[in-house]
């Protein structure tokens, strides 16, 4: 059996958004000095400030757990040994403002300590006395339910819950086990449903019921201020068109988010930015990520085949050009670069072969982002690889959280009553504000855990379909190039 991946425990990023400020605003000085666009200076300062302190934690202190032991790295002293060989204890440690800090404080055969909590936001707290009579900050992890979580099950420390939890969670429902049967038979896959004959009003009400769902999900007021930017940047009737396109591909991921029983929060329009759906879930699998990934720009193509068949039908322009900017929306989504759909398809591919595949292959992508960015001047592209950035370092924290569930020898002892408890013990009481973020934080993680890779048959013919459309749009582009208007969309992607 291959061994598991190390969970990596970092502590929380205190005070990122001063570094950030300062970094753009010499960006910005250098670039007035040098007489370049001040606010693309800027956004390069921004983002160097951003990799410094991305540097900074990747080298700081952090405690790395693996099947075999515990190790802290990044500073002088760090403990290390196997986990039948570590002792654990527990205190109170006092803040600047008086009220006391929940910490736990692990010791390896050589009375080295590392001690850990979780402020939830609060001040540091004070070091604390090591077994070997040395000073031990207690670091702020995000994840310090889990990591106690593994030293309960592997030290074993048993006797940190109480009795009423010590026995394992009830089993699902048989309804609910029959359904989580059915997502692994199929992961990803959209629920069978039965099947119906239905008549022409049936279709019409059908549909009808489905715009108003869509009406519902959108936020029509991020849609009008979306509308006056473009409408003042361009026309009222581009702004129409932008926002129609844009519509119909984010509602292709929300379909395709409720169809695999994903919980939509909304759909939401950004004004110069574009649309987003979001939702409150993880993906149970790579093959539901790559199918709600594709979904948008599928449903966006379709709909762009509308103009283009009135341009054949009517020979008018307008048609032909609202076709080809439609294919180039799509098109610029297909771009291998997260946050972006075809950056999201990558991953769901890359991830089904090995996590470093997958962070090679999205570093990649953001690299190619900043060359193609910085070569063609095109700012925007800049924009995705900041979000892209971002993103990442979440779906970091979240593969760190995987890592540790995976590495619990009896996982299903544990439910969200054991997780909510210990971080009780290191960290905010039952109860309190922040531990609806926390619940809502572990159901992504465990989704996330949970989720299933594509066999290699499914990878392959993913990417089939994704260079297959990528390559209808491309070619949609081209077969309009030489109709006026048309033309400057096929210049941009030429």
């Amino acid at each position: 059996m291959p061994s598991l991946d190390p969970a990596v425990f970092r502590p929380v990023s205190r005070h990122g958004a001063r570094p950030l400020l300062l970094g753009a605003i010499g960006g910005a000085l250098v670039g007035w000095v040098l007489d370049m666009p001040v606010p693309l200076a800027a956004l390069f300062g921004g983002l160097a400030a951003a990799i410094a302190m991305g540097a900074r934690q990747a080298t700081g202190p952090r405690a790395v757990a693996t099947e075999a032991g515990l190790s802290v790295k990044g500073r002088e002293g760090g403990l290390d040994g196997r986990w039948a060989e570590l002792r654990l204890g527990f205190g109170r440690s006092p803040r600047p403002d008086g009220t006391l800090q929940r910490y736990a404080i692990l010791a390896d055969p050589r009375g080295r300590s590392f001690a850990f909590a979780d402020l939830a936001g609060a001040p540091p707290c004070q070091p604390v006395r090591g077994l070997d009579g040395a000073d031990v900050e207690v670091l702020d992890l995000r994840e310090a339910a889990l990591l106690l979580a593994l030293v309960v099950q592997r030290v074993p420390a048993w006797h940190v819950l109480p009795p009423g939890l010590l026995a394992p969670p009830l089993a699902e429902r048989p309804e609910a086990a029959a359904l989580a049967e059915e997502e692994r038979e199929a992961p990803g896959a959209a629920p069978r449903r039965p099947r119906a004959r239905v008549g022409i009003l049936g279709v019409a009400a059908k549909l009808g019921g489905t715009l108003l769902k869509a009406l519902k999900t959108a936020n029509l007021g991020w849609a009008a201020a979306s509308a006056a930017a473009y409408g003042v940047l361009f026309s009222w009737k581009f702004a129409l068109a932008l926002l129609l396109q844009l519509f119909v591909h984010e509602y292709g991921h929300v379909h395709a988010m409720r169809r695999t029983g994903m919980n939509v929060r909304g759909m939401y329009f950004i004004p110069f930015l574009g649309a987003v759906a979001v939702t409150d879930d993880a993906f149970s699998s790579r093959r539901q990520q790559a199918y709600v990934a594709l979904s948008g720009p599928i449903w966006g193509s379709l709909f762009a085949l509308v103009p283009a068949g009135l341009w054949l039908w009517t020979g008018s322009p307008l048609f032909a050009a609202v076709a080809s900017w439609w294919a180039v929306i799509n098109l610029f989504n297909l771009i291998p670069v997260s946050p972006l759909d075809g950056g999201r398809v990558m991953q769901a591919l890359a991830y089904s072969f090995s996590s470093s595949l997958g962070l090679a292959l999205t570093l990649l992508g953001l690299g190619a982002a900043v060359a193609v960015g910085t070569t063609l001047g095109y700012e925007l592209v800049w924009l995705v690889a900041i979000l892209g950035t971002m993103e990442l370092l979440s779906e970091a924290q979240g593969r760190a959280g995987g890592r540790a569930l995976r590495l619990l020898p009896d996982r299903a002892r544990f439910g969200p009553d054991h997780l909510r408890y210990l971080r009780a013990v290191v960290g905010p009481p039952l109860g309190s504000p922040s531990e609806p973020y926390f619940l809502r934080s572990l159901e992504r993680v465990e989704k996330a855990a949970r989720a299933a890779p594509m066999r290699a048959a499914e990878v392959a013919a993913w990417g089939l379909a994704y260079a297959l459309l990528a390559g209808a749009l491309l070619a949609l582009v081209h077969f309009m190039a030489h109709v006026p208007g048309a033309s400057a969309a096929a210049q941009l992607i030429s």
